[in-house]
């Protein structure tokens, strides 16, 4: 975020707040980052079955030789196995947001640029029920540099790879969070209004079949607690059926979009975490959030290593410190789930500014044991800006920063120490498409060694935000050269749209996944 100098002297007093409490929380910062003078750990192996290894950099400039190169700041998956990437308009290239299609299997980029008179940097960004990626909102315009926010809804269609103009939100935002609910609606919430003097806290949703957006009543109103000065708040869709928000605001709530009421939950132990990145791990109850910042303006301010987690199937949810904190303190990271259910900590930097001092070293979360391992180091700083996504053949894409950096017109591409522990389980037959509790089997000559069946949402990403990653375990019994499964039994477990449907092996090696999509 290119944090605005007009969001208003309240939000102004709000950061020195922030910064004043943060220089008494001398216990907390003692997690904090390491001098940025020492060398940051580094994986001990070289072997690629502990620490895998990268690809790339390659470049996102599309094949046809046009000049609109574009950073992947951006970040769809999208059924057709290709990822949409776009940025904001660059001069000369045309009216709009620079955007391409890449096809990772191929290397071929294509230029998508948007050909309408908008800046969709800075939006939110989700998929869509039918594949459609919806973005919403934006900066108006960038080149004037007032970040300020948009009404627009805009639209983009992975079969046709073209973009469509949606109905105006009824409230303007610039850097808004979007998340799909579990009946396929949108939610939209905070983003900084059309002058940039104030964060929105009216709630509304977004109906993509009808195309008609709904502002939902007061009581659906952010918590003023949520309105600290940032934006792009964490949350996530609950089995309940209720949205969690879990950062960077120190205490958490609840929004039950049924009542449209808020609650308030447990705080964090950190305290406040800017920048932080979260992920729901693959029980569909624990949450984590790791590294971030106490402080919020312009990414100065100390990272810290440690990682929290909460169960939020407990009556009384409560945060609690993971076993072991990162090793290396970092913010702006990405959290990636990853076809065998372990997350990976991607990019980011450890502050002194947005795109100083960047980490290029991942680490691994296992959600059984609670601890983090450094991986194999990629070659791009990867900080503000930047994104990260599973890709279905069980590979890692990550893009993005900043244009003032070398090499951000790029992507890298990372393979998990899983895909060198030994030969793939393939899916040879499995359907497209299933409905809510539907039985459906999947057929593999390999069924007599698989350990899990999972199927796993498309990325939709930025500025460290996946806003609805999901990793569902389905159960399954084993046959003759087949597997049979069910189909998640509900839109709180699973909201409607395209997954990946992925089989791993008692080597704990993945398939490469097909997409499937639950409606």
């Amino acid at each position: 975020m290119h944090n605005s100098k007009s969001l208003g002297s309240s939000f102004r007093r709000a950061a020195i707040a922030v910064l004043c409490a943060a220089l008494l929380m001398s216990a907390t910062l003692a997690f904090s980052a390491k001098s940025q003078n020492k060398a940051l750990p580094k994986a001990k192996s070289q072997d690629p079955a502990l620490i895998g290894s990268w690809s790339g950099p390659l470049d996102l400039c599309p094949t046809n030789g046009d000049n609109n190169c574009a950073i992947g700041a951006n970040f769809a998956l999208m059924h057709t196995g290709k990822i949409l990437f776009y940025y904001f308009p660059r001069p000369g290239s045309g009216p709009g947001s620079r955007s391409v299609v890449l096809d990772p299997v191929t290397g071929v980029v294509d230029d998508t640029l948007l050909t309408a008179s908008r800046d969709i940097f800075c939006s939110g960004i989700t998929i869509a029920p039918d594949g459609r990626v919806i973005v919403t909102g934006g900066d108006a315009p960038h080149a004037q540099n007032n970040h300020s926010g948009t009404w627009n809804t805009t639209i983009f269609d992975p079969i046709t790879q073209t973009w469509s103009l949606g109905a105006d939100m009824n409230f303007a935002r610039w850097y808004p969070t979007s998340i799909e609910l579990a009946d396929g609606t949108q939610l939209e919430l905070s983003g900084p209004n059309e002058t940039g003097t104030k964060i929105q806290n009216v709630l509304e949703t977004y109906n993509v079949t009808t195309n008609v957006w709904t502002v939902l009543p007061a009581t659906a109103n952010m918590p003023a607690q949520t309105l600290d000065g940032t934006a792009y708040p964490r949350v996530t869709l609950m089995t309940s059926g209720k949205v969690f928000l879990s950062a960077p605001a120190a205490k958490s709530y609840i929004f039950d979009p049924v009542a449209n009421t808020w609650k308030a939950g447990a705080s964090t132990n950190f305290g406040k975490r800017y920048y932080a990145p979260h992920v729901l791990l693959p029980d569909l109850k624990t949450l984590l959030v790791s590294g971030g910042s106490p402080v919020s303006q312009n990414g100065t301010g100390t990272t810290t290593a440690t990682a929290e987690t909460i169960d939020l199937s407990q009556k009384i949810p409560v945060w609690q410190y993971t076993p072991n904190p990162m090793n290396i303190s970092r913010m702006n990271h990405n959290l990636v789930l990853l076809a065998d259910g372990t997350v990976l900590a991607i990019g980011g930097g450890q502050g002194g500014g947005r795109f100083s001092n960047p980490v290029l070293t991942p680490e691994l979360y296992d959600p059984a044991t609670g601890s983090w391992s450094l991986m194999a180091d990629q070659g791009v700083n990867r900080t503000y800006h930047s994104t990260a996504g599973l890709l279905p053949d069980g590979r890692v894409l990550s893009a993005g920063a900043d244009t003032k950096l070398a090499g951000q017109q790029s992507y890298e591409i990372y393979s998990p120490p899983y895909l060198f522990k030994g030969a793939r389980p393939t899916i040879t037959v499995a359907p497209t498409s299933v409905t809510y509790g539907q039985p459906f089997n999947i057929t593999t000559p390999d069924a007599a060694s698989i350990t899990r069946v999972a199927m796993i949402k498309a990325t939709a990403t930025t500025h460290a935000n996946n806003m609805d990653q999901r990793y569902v375990d389905l159960a399954f019994t084993v046959g003759n050269g087949v597997i049979s499964t069910k189909s998640p039994a509900s839109g709180k477990m699973a909201p409607p749209g395209y997954y990946l449907l992925v089989i791993v092996n008692s080597s704990g090696v993945p398939s490469v996944m097909p997409f499937i999509q639950i409606q």
